[in-house]
């Protein structure tokens, strides 16, 4: 699961990023990309840029999902552990998929299952 931050740093070119992704489709895997993960990391790139985004919703082991709107209960308590709209819906779809979150910042999601969710990245 790629979060804001990591598509974010997709779209500039991260190694990292994009070494996982190349991964996990060697391997037959999926790597999911939340909607609002993706509007936010949109919001934030220039035009230019968009391109990219739609490099890595159109690669063939990319996914973008979205949130159960029969969720929304559940997702109220869990915004106020991750402080973020958007990490929220990465957090819930992670938890739900049984997967990790690719961050830059692990502190998103320190407070959601034992701070386990988050795999943190650099470049």
């Amino acid at each position: 699961m790629l979060d804001t931050s990591a598509i974010a740093a997709w779209v500039r070119g991260s190694l990292s990023v994009g070494e996982l992704l190349a991964e996990v489709d060697e391997e037959g895997g999926a790597v999911l990309v939340p909607l609002w993960c993706l509007v936010e990391a949109g919001h934030h790139t220039a035009t230019v840029d968009r391109e990219r985004l739609e490099l890595l919703l159109a690669h063939p082991a990319t996914f973008l999902i979205t949130d159960d709107a029969a969720d929304w209960e559940l997702l109220i308590p869990l915004r106020a552990l991750t402080g973020r709209a958007d990490c929220t819906s990465a957090a819930m779809l992670a938890l739900d998929a049984g997967v990790d979150v690719m961050t830059r910042d692990a502190r998103w999601y320190e407070r959601v299952a034992g701070g386990g969710l988050a795999l943190e990245f650099e470049d």
